[in-house]
């Protein structure tokens, strides 16, 4: 792809030079060139520079060489449209010239991540790199331990190619693209240096744009073949911009390294209640990624009634859950961000979480990692259980109060909503303890009436109220308690490194 000149990007930034059409044109260079993005940006921001400059009541008195010093000259590309376009006028220079270093200084701290306007890293050298069908797939950097190896890539479609698709989608630019279209995964397999493959769990692409991608394999522990300090990862796509052709790659890794810095651990503390138990928690950190496995069971009774409340619904899609809430913190006490979670089920009855943790928080490039030195801390919030209910209720208008299986149901009112329509009111309260909220089904005596799901909280002395519309000429009413949501609280924190 040739790059546009000085004047042509200058233009762009400018809303009233270019056509629609020309803006396109630029926009989708724009996507795959960082060079011009560059460009771009310095000239956005020195836009920004002389409307505030304009809009300035007092310019310093004195000339300062410090503004003088840090205005650089950009040297153009090679011309590829002739557009008479001049940036500059001989006033607008002067002005920015005249403001000084106060205000220079005001915007040199716009760039530290409080401006408005996007800062364009430099565009990193590639380390492998393969073309076929017009798209270039460049490897800029590879980042391994023995719990993820991710490799991270960026894609260069030709112009030519990069219309062809986006005309084929009917869109104007990749960012419009979204879910609507997906190529085919890339495989990827590790084999050793004699080329016998090695066990491994996943094989994934990552999720950080559209050209700006990576994949992802996760080693599995094999103890007949375990993991070599060196091997190879072997990757290849099939299918790029709707183009087929083959794009392999074969990468050297290295965790020699990384495997001094791995280590597990486990949290031999039960946590015991009355309807399940919880624990151990088992942990792996390294370099790049970290592991946490968290066990929960039912206790025998409550899984004896979960089993007559599963049998009395059968509806296979109302199956208990018992989740932990947890998160990992760094030494500063920011969250580590989640990268899967995995949940093995027994029959409804027992479960095991397994947690895959970036060794990075929210603001850090996708290729960084926090040093193997930094204090992290699991913290566990409580346990959050799903379970289903099987508990119906027949209303009606100014009934008196029921009760059922630790529900009670005080009132049923009525307001005038619409000529044809009214809002129900039920108010009830339960006794079932930890109760966080709850899914009801309400439905009328007339098939016409469509049934409407309620979710509905509880406060903390089991109050709850259901508000549903309903035709007016409606008086009786089915309330179907179908599933209920528990919450025990229980915070802890562990250190984990």
């Amino acid at each position: 792809m040739k790059c546009f000149e000085f004047n042509q990007l200058a233009a762009y930034v400018d809303d009233d030079v270019l056509s629609q059409e020309e803006k396109k044109h630029v926009e989708k260079h724009l996507e795959f060139c960082p060079s011009c993005r560059e460009v771009v940006t310095a000239l956005q921001k020195e836009d920004a520079f002389l409307q505030a400059a304009i809009q300035s009541p007092v310019l310093p008195s004195e000339f300062d060489d410090e503004v003088l010093s840090k205005l650089e000259p950009y040297q153009p590309k090679k011309k590829k449209w002739n557009w008479p376009y001049q940036l500059l006028t001989a006033a607008s220079i002067v002005l920015a010239f005249g403001l000084g270093a106060s205000f220079l200084s005001d915007m040199e701290k716009s760039d530290t991540g409080n401006s408005e306007t996007p800062v364009v890293q430099e565009e990193k050298e590639e380390l492998y790199s393969v073309e076929d069908e017009g798209v270039l797939l460049e490897v800029t950097d590879v980042r391994a331990s023995p719990l993820k190896i991710e490799v991270f890539y960026r894609l260069k479609p030709e112009e030519a190619v990069l219309e062809d698709f986006l005309k084929k989608l009917n869109v104007n630019h990749l960012s419009q693209v979204g879910d609507d279209y997906e190529s085919l995964p890339p495989s990827g397999k590790i084999v050793d240096l004699n080329g016998q493959e090695l066990p491994q769990s996943e094989v994934s692409l990552g999720s950080n744009g559209w050209t700006q991608n990576s994949v992802v394999i996760k080693p599995a522990k094999n103890d007949e073949l375990p993991l070599p300090d060196t091997f190879r990862a072997q990757i290849e796509f099939k299918d790029l911009f709707m183009q087929e052709g083959e794009w392999k790659l074969e990468i050297p890794i290295d965790v020699t390294e990384a495997k001094k810095l791995t280590k597990s651990n486990s949290y031999n503390i039960d946590f015991m209640y009355d309807d399940f138990n919880a624990g151990p928690i088992e942990w792996e950190l390294s370099t790049n990624a970290h592991k946490l496995q968290f066990y929960a069971e039912y206790t025998k009774d409550k899984r004896d009634q979960l089993k007559e409340i599963m049998k009395a619904r059968d509806n296979e899609e109302l199956t208990p859950m018992i989740m932990p809430e947890l998160s990992i913190l760094n030494s500063a006490g920011e969250e580590l961000l989640i990268d899967g979670v995995n949940l093995e089920s027994h029959m409804g009855e027992s479960f095991i979480f397994d947690y895959d943790f970036a060794n990075r928080v929210k603001g850090m490039d996708v290729t960084e990692s926090l040093p193997r030195s930094e204090a992290l801390t699991l913290r566990l919030e409580g346990f959050r259980l799903e379970e289903p209910e099987n508990t119906q209720f027949a209303l009606t208008e100014g009934m008196e109060k029921t009760d059922k299986n630790g529900w009670t149901i005080e009132s049923v009112t009525v307001e005038e909503n619409t000529t044809n329509s009214k809002v129900v009111s039920i108010i009830g309260k339960t006794t079932i303890s930890k109760l966080e909220s709850f899914i009801v089904e309400v439905s009328s005596d007339k098939e016409w009436v469509a049934k409407e799901d309620i979710n509905t909280t509880v406060t903390n002395d089991g109050t709850f109220i259901i508000h549903t519309n309903m035709p007016n000429s409606i008086t009786n009413y089915q309330l179907d308690i179908t599933s209920v949501t528990k919450w025990y609280e229980n915070e802890r924190e562990i250190m984990l490194w």
